[in-house]
């Protein structure tokens, strides 16, 4: 039976999770689609680079390098997606947009179709045939190959989580040389507080760096629960996370999100725990502790704050990005937490604030100035 060669990233969205995928390799025998260990083809160099835009958004842009030694190969490359879920768009077309691909520096145009509509089906991969697939041909000449992918998709979001992203960076092992010979990652975040993957192979930890400005922390913690992988929390005030491995063969995928403060979660914020507010006396205020602010809070529930504690809230977009409080009750408040690296050299009026964070701040002082009538 003759074989058609695939190569495919993979997004798998469970309820709110969106999981995209490296690109690995199949072939088509019949109408299904299996995963295949490439025999030929090496996965030399990968550049993965993640921007957060507008708070629950990823922009991604992918660059691989590839050899091949051999001759010359027809390709189909897929991107399969399920639709959209967990909202009112629920079954529709997934949140990603402006999805491009590249390959030896041409645009290469692509179709969209949902599985059922093509000659394939992916049953063994748990994938139906409701899913999206974006497919397109590519020549896989001899020698180096080098493939884009650039597209922005839409986080997910939880009780649990204000919103988080996942990558599976696992299946570039299904390329010949079981490996990514030399691999980056860069990671752009916004002024949140992050969880990402401890180590991504076992008794290993990730050399991971910070170009710019920022905090991370040696110690560990659970991501969700006690089953979950190891992370490291992170905090940038400017510039981004780094991770650069040579002959990465990951076992761990990538994870990235920020916890949802409200909901228990505020001791991972903390330098120590004997340091950090308890959650019953934080919780009134960590609950307003977020990048992307609501712009009009419930004035009932911001009247029933204290002055210390107004005061605290509408600075908190200050604290994140490394502002160096004079006030003695704001310093001794937000030193308690790992992420504030106050930076003596920034000004107030060299901040730039988000427009929520403007309205969320202009509703907090208009609060404190019923107070003083």
């Amino acid at each position: 039976m003759k074989k058609i060669w695939l190569f495919a990233v993979l997004c798998v969205v469970i309820g709110t999770r969106h999981s995209f995928a490296n690109d690995g390799s199949f072939y088509v025998s019949g109408n299904t689609l299996i995963p295949l260990q490439e025999t030929s083809v090496s996965l030399k160099r990968e550049l993965l680079k993640f921007y957060i835009e507008d708070f629950d958004k990823m922009r991604t842009e992918v660059d691989f390098e590839f050899f091949n030694p051999g001759a010359e190969k027809k390709i189909i490359v897929g991107f399969v997606t399920p639709p959209a879920d967990g909202d009112v768009t629920e079954g529709q077309h997934p949140r990603i947009e402006n999805f491009t691909v590249v390959v030896n520096g041409e645009t290469v145009p692509f179709e969209i179709k949902r599985m059922k509509e093509t000659t394939f089906s992916m049953d063994k991969l748990k994938i139906d045939g409701e899913d999206f697939v974006y497919y397109f041909p590519v020549t896989f000449r001899k020698g180096t190959n080098k493939i884009r992918h650039t597209y922005l998709f839409q986080g997910g979001s939880g009780i649990e989580l204000q919103r988080d992203f996942d990558y599976q960076i696992t299946t570039g092992k299904r390329w010949a040389n079981r490996q990514i010979d030399d691999f980056e990652l860069q990671i752009h975040l916004d002024r949140g507080i992050f969880a990402v993957p401890a180590s991504f192979t076992k008794n290993k930890p990730a050399n991971w760096q910070i170009v710019g400005d920022g905090v991370i922390t040696k110690q560990t913690t659970r991501w969700l629960s006690d089953d979950s992988p190891l992370a490291r929390m992170v905090h940038l005030n400017d510039g981004y996370l780094l991770l650069k491995e040579k002959n990465f063969r990951p076992t761990q995928d990538i994870f990235l999100g920020e916890h949802n403060w409200g909901a228990g979660w505020v001791w991972k914020m903390c330098k120590t725990k004997a340091r950090c507010p308890n959650d019953e006396k934080s919780v009134s205020i960590i609950r307003y502790f977020q990048v992307k602010p609501d712009a009009e809070p419930d004035e009932t529930k911001l009247s029933e704050l204290t002055g210390d504690e107004l005061k605290i809230i509408q600075n908190y977009a200050y604290a994140v990005r490394g502002y160096n409080f004079t006030d003695k009750t704001l310093a001794l408040f937000y030193s308690q937490f790992f992420w504030y690296k106050p930076n003596v050299r920034l000004k107030a009026e060299d901040i730039n604030l988000s427009p929520e964070e403007i309205s969320f701040i202009a509703q907090v002082k208009k609060v404190e100035d019923k107070r003083k009538k």
